[in-house]
């Protein structure tokens, strides 16, 4: 049975915060301040604590510090009332495992719980493997050995024994950490926090007040138009293609993603995004997971000078060439990327901007659309010319368009090999090649 300690000065948030947990079977203590709580978190050594901020004497945060600096690996669920989210934030920086806001969903309260744990239980488990391999033991290296080899009937990815060179240790991040910004299209001010996840879970999407996730896979792809989103059910996360080429970019497999509905879109580019996940440090993680190997080409459109299409043929690495044509003087731009490391995508394909163009502006703001645009974070084009910047690099049209390509394609769910041309294509043509991919390497 595990034990949750929960420290909060009102006593009906202890009441029914302990109610809901006795019912789904955990053993629960309650304090009413940060002193009380200390004194019983070194005697139960509980498998988790909710920690309300604001506390009469040893606020939340003085009191998460000291609990951390007992156990470093304690699972800490900070309560927020309203006003203090960027304090709660602080606190996942400094070490909280997440932040739950007041009034207090009891489903999301759950939620939260039972994934702090299963994190927990992982770095345990983890922990021990460490110790055990520190020792020399044979029989843990046949365990370890054991947790590497993955099951040919598990998964949807249909490969050979020669493709095993291909698979990749799976990764995460090491800190919970927050960016801030404002959505690009729906001008609101919003947030994003990251959390590690064990191996095996993907790249999920969540949202700040309600309970549920969202994969980030083709089969949660909600709409294309300007932009990518995915859903489920009730739960939305909009303009996630540049923060998901930043994932795809660095490697990273098993992700929780916190936002209000939309990501923040920063400069317009993904180089705030690569810093942000470097500060957080990543994690390699034992386990393995297979890439996508294109073994043959697949096209779709007119492949010509002038034409629309994208394809893609077998590569040793993931390649994309870019052409970009509009009117003079911006023309045609071309540009050629490999994909080898995330340094080579931090410097050439992650400051490339957003852009758009005064009529197609024009016509977002009819729709709603874009009402987050702002002259330093959006090209923006008239009639050939860039109106409120300089280009970054002479083909920074192409090499954004190159930027949204590796964000679509992680909706895979798993890195790729192979080499993708496109002409004059956008998201909705990205998400075709995607769907063409999983029809010919993955199975139904």
């Amino acid at each position: 049975m595990n034990k949750v300690l929960i420290i909060d000065d009102e006593k009906n948030i202890q009441v029914s915060l302990a109610a809901i947990m006795q019912d789904e079977g955990y053993q629960v203590f309650t304090a009413a301040s940060g002193e009380e709580g200390l004194e019983k978190f070194k005697n139960i050594k509980p498998d988790a604590v909710f920690l309300d901020i604001w506390l009469p004497g040893l606020d939340g945060l003085e009191t998460m510090r000291e609990m951390l600096g007992i156990n470093p690996l304690q699972i800490i669920i900070m309560i927020s009332g309203h006003g203090n989210i960027t304090t709660a934030v602080s606190a996942v920086k400094e070490g909280a495992y997440d932040f739950l806001e007041k009034p207090l969903s009891l489903d999301k309260v759950i939620f939260v719980l039972k994934r702090g744990l299963e994190y927990k239980q992982v770095l345990d488990e983890n922990l021990k493997l460490k110790s055990i391999l520190e020792r020399g033991s044979g029989e843990a290296r046949g365990k370890k050995e054991d947790r590497r080899i993955l099951k040919r009937d598990t998964g949807k990815y249909r490969f050979t024994p020669e493709d095993t060179k291909y698979f990749i240790k799976q990764k995460t991040v090491k800190t919970s950490s927050v960016i801030y910004g404002i959505g690009l299209h729906s001008g609101q001010k919003t947030g994003m926090t990251i959390n590690p996840l064990p191996p095996g879970s993907g790249i999920r999407f969540e949202n700040i007040t309600e309970s549920g996730y969202i994969p980030a896979t083709s089969e949660h792809l909600d709409t294309t138009s300007y932009a990518t989103s995915i859903k489920n059910n009730n739960l939305e996360a909009k303009t996630i293609e540049h923060f998901m080429a930043v994932l795809h970019a660095a490697g990273i497999t098993n992700l929780s993603i916190k936002i209000n509905k939309e990501v923040p879109i920063v400069d317009g580019s993904a180089s705030k995004f690569c810093e942000f996940i470097r500060e957080s440090g990543i994690v390699v993680q034992d386990e393995l997971l297979p890439g996508i190997v294109i073994k043959k080409t697949l096209i779709i459109g007119e492949e010509s000078p002038e034409g629309k299409y994208i394809k893609i043929e077998p590569c040793d690495v993931f390649s994309i060439k870019y052409t970009a044509i509009y009117p003079e003087p911006i023309g045609r731009m071309v540009y050629e990327f490999r994909m080898k490391s995330f340094a080579d995508f931090e410097r050439e394909i992650a400051p490339a901007r957003t852009y758009g163009f005064v009529e197609e502006f024009n016509k977002l703001a009819q729709m709603g659309l874009a009402e987050g645009g702002r002259l330093n974070n959006f090209i923006l084009i008239d009639n050939g010319k860039v109106l409120n910047t300089e280009f970054r690099f002479e083909e920074e049209l192409a090499r954004h368009k190159i930027l949204d390509i590796i964000g679509d394609f992680y909706l895979l769910g798993r890195p790729i090999r192979g080499k993708v041309t496109a002409q004059k294509t956008g998201h909705a043509d990205n998400a075709k090649m995607v769907a063409l991919i999983e029809r010919n390497f993955l199975e139904p």
